[in-house]
């Protein structure tokens, strides 16, 4: 009934690929067998680290420590069951399309919790990462996880509880409810912050120009020592040889429509502008070179975004329309469609910028522009609730929803029992 809490980034991206890398190092320490996949004691001792991490608990009793792990292995072993099921199903299809999209859309996730594309670069060379070395195991992890959703999407959506049921459960299980903690709604309004249109605009119109030049015979090399703002620069742009996946998909995508010694044309990632010449290219590999031409906000675009902010709050203190402001103007584009709704949160569990941005503000009340991690927020306070028990009467939604999970819970307790008939599985001492 409680969130975990998020993992810091150094262990959310070695985790990526933690599984992959233990299978060379630790192949003899094997803890399970499923199927013809196996558990090594590295994964499992990873999954514990997590665990402590997310729980913010300490593992220093060794008998806990031993129950840890023996319940969190039951929980591997049955997630891979779950996997074998799915995969047995041939009516599940999974196409490379619904993969892709996925996948860019977890790379956007964990490049927008760090302060710009250069800094999540820096943290994969940090980890000993490539960009391929990600792109494989996210891959691999959400092929997978989409063929348990379908398969546990299909077990339960016949799954319903009656009112009697929920009833029984309650009655069984209220005194373990916990209190609703103080909380409250949000909405916000999210800026971020980049380079002003006019800045951006420059940066077009040059890289465009270099285009030209290097159409018209211009050595490419020498422009890049003189334009280009990526370290390569001093050597004409030479970025070096990759294998397919290891660069930004838009590079990749340019260089791999070149012949050699071809140029494209501009080419806008989130780094900026670029050019990209290729130099040579295989089946498994290319190499190329580009000039990058980066979008780098400065103080001023801090200024200007936090008057634009200052501005915004005015408007809605005076009337504006809020669900308006917010598709107009919010760069988060993952809750536009609910007008920037954050839903219900504790308020002891904010983190502080948004505890101190709200407190005081009435149910209605705009907070002023507050800047965080992902840029410059305004919120809006939608509602408040103090602390109290859960009641059936209030909280019938909430309680049928736990009802219908339990009864769901059994359903997939079957399936797994199932797969352990059908399945090889062996238990193996560490």
């Amino acid at each position: 009934m409680k969130r975990a809490k998020l993992l810091p980034l150094t262990l959310l991206l070695v985790a990526i690929c933690f599984c992959r890398l233990s299978a060379w190092e630790r192949v003899d320490n094997i803890v399970a067998v499923v199927g013809d996949k196996i558990i090594l004691a590295s994964e499992l001792d990873y999954q514990v680290q997590i665990y402590a991490v997310q729980s913010g608990i300490k593992l220093a009793d060794n008998e806990k420590l031993a129950t840890l792990k023996r319940e969190l292995l039951a929980e591997m072993i049955n997630d891979r069951l779950i996997l074998v099921k799915a995969k047995e199903d041939t009516t599940i299809v999974v196409s490379d399309d619904e993969i892709e999209a996925a996948f860019n859309q977890r790379i956007e996730e964990l490049q927008s919790r760090f302060a710009s594309p250069k800094a999540f670069n820096e943290q994969l060379a940090a980890e000993g990462l490539t960009f391929r070395d990600l792109k494989v195991s996210l891959r691999q992890q959400i092929t997978e996880q989409i063929y348990k959703e379908r398969l546990i999407s299909r077990l339960l959506s016949k799954v319903s509880v009656t009112k009697r049921e929920v009833e029984e459960f309650f009655e069984t299980y209220q005194d373990s409810f916990p209190e609703h903690p103080r909380s409250v709604k949000l909405a916000r309004i999210l800026l971020r912050l980049k380079s002003a249109e006019v800045a951006q605009d420059s940066l077009r119109e040059l890289a465009e120009s270099l285009a030209v030049r290097i159409k018209e015979g211009e050595s490419f090399e020498e422009l890049a020592k003189l334009h280009s703002d990526d370290n390569s620069a001093p050597s004409g742009g030479d970025i070096g040889s990759f294998h397919k996946g290891d660069l930004l998909p838009e590079i990749e995508k340019a260089a791999l429509a070149l012949a050699p010694d071809g140029v494209s044309g501009v080419v806008r990632t989130s780094l900026g502008f670029h050019i990209v010449k290729l130099v040579e290219k295989s089946v498994e590999s290319f190499h190329c070179k580009h000039i990058l031409l980066m979008d780098k906000p400065v103080a001023s675009d801090s200024a200007r975004i936090a008057d634009f902010a200052a501005d915004l709050v005015t408007q809605l203190n005076e009337g504006a329309d809020w669900g308006s402001m917010v598709k107009e103007y919010s760069d988060d584009e993952s809750n536009k469609a609910t007008f920037g709704e954050l839903g219900w949160l504790a308020i002891d569990n904010l983190p502080p910028v948004y505890r101190d941005g709200t407190e005081g503000l009435a149910v209605g009340g705009i907070s002023q522009p507050i800047w965080a991690e992902e840029g410059l927020l305004i919120l809006k306070v939608l509602d408040r609730s103090e602390t109290r028990p859960f009641s059936l009467e209030e909280d019938w939604d909430i309680v049928k929803e736990y009802a219908r999970q339990r009864k769901s819970g059994s359903v997939i307790a079957a399936v797994v029992a199932e797969m352990k008939e059908k399945v090889y599985l062996e238990l193996r001492e560490e």
